[in-house]
């Protein structure tokens, strides 16, 4: 059987296996005495497999077929001997691989830079917001305490490092203060973290403060106890 002049240039649909079946054994028999294009295809094959580490979510059945039409528009110019030649082609191909994917799956790609709101925790919400406001206290054993409030999210979140644990039998609760001076429970600080971040419990848009009591209940409803700690908003 006598070879096609471009055989050479089926090596990327080779890869991804975008060849008929006469194409194919074609190749498979060139591969047998070419050690360009075996070297070819294996990096190709090993470009599509990183970038299927890239999905977050399961690919449509249909994606298969829409790749393979994408790539079927596309062939490689057959290459020179030279390996400038070879490398120049096998990123062509790279690059014409990934727009295909990202033409086809589009937001199932993973971006670690996309900070939509709806892809954050609420921590991370107030944490990032334009209006955060954060207040940081210390106490005398070298523990700290820190509230992060933000209006637009309309959520607090307290975040300890090195925090004492409290007495036997007793919890950090923690409350957040409306403009009357109310204090709101909002949650209760767990035992056995002394760093520890968690967001408090009812909307926090009007707070203007938040403070931490040592109580016997983790239920109460008002504190019972002075606070060891207050923090003001501004």
């Amino acid at each position: 059987m006598t070879m096609p002049d471009d055989i050479h240039s089926l090596s990327g649909a080779y890869a991804v296996d975008a060849v008929d079946d006469i194409e194919r054994a074609q190749f498979e028999s060139h591969l047998e005495h070419c050690a360009a294009c075996r070297e070819e295809v294996a990096s190709l094959r090993a470009a599509a497999a990183e970038l299927g580490t890239l999905t977050v979510e399961e690919p449509p059945p249909s994606l298969r077929g829409d790749i393979l039409d994408l790539v079927g528009t596309v062939r490689p110019e057959p290459p020179h001997v030279a390996e400038r030649s070879l490398r120049t082609r096998r990123w062509g191909w790279v690059v014409a691989a990934v727009a295909a994917v990202v033409a086809v799956i589009g937001v199932g790609v993973a971006q670690p830079w996309d900070t939509s709101p709806e892809q954050l925790t609420v921590a991370e919400q107030v944490d990032r917001a334009q209006d955060a406001d954060r207040v940081a206290l210390s106490f005398d054993d070298g523990s700290e305490a820190t509230v992060i409030r933000s209006a637009s999210v309309g959520r607090a979140v307290i975040e300890t490092r090195d925090m004492a644990p409290p007495p036997d039998g007793h919890h950090y609760v923690v409350w957040l203060q409306s403009p009357d001076g109310t204090m709101h429970a909002a949650g209760v600080m767990p035992d056995d973290e002394s760093d520890a971040s968690m967001v408090l419990h009812g909307d926090a848009t009007e707070s203007v403060g938040a403070g931490i009591t040592v109580e016997s209940d983790p239920d109460v409803t008002a504190p019972t106890t002075e606070p060891i700690a207050l923090f003001e908003f501004t």
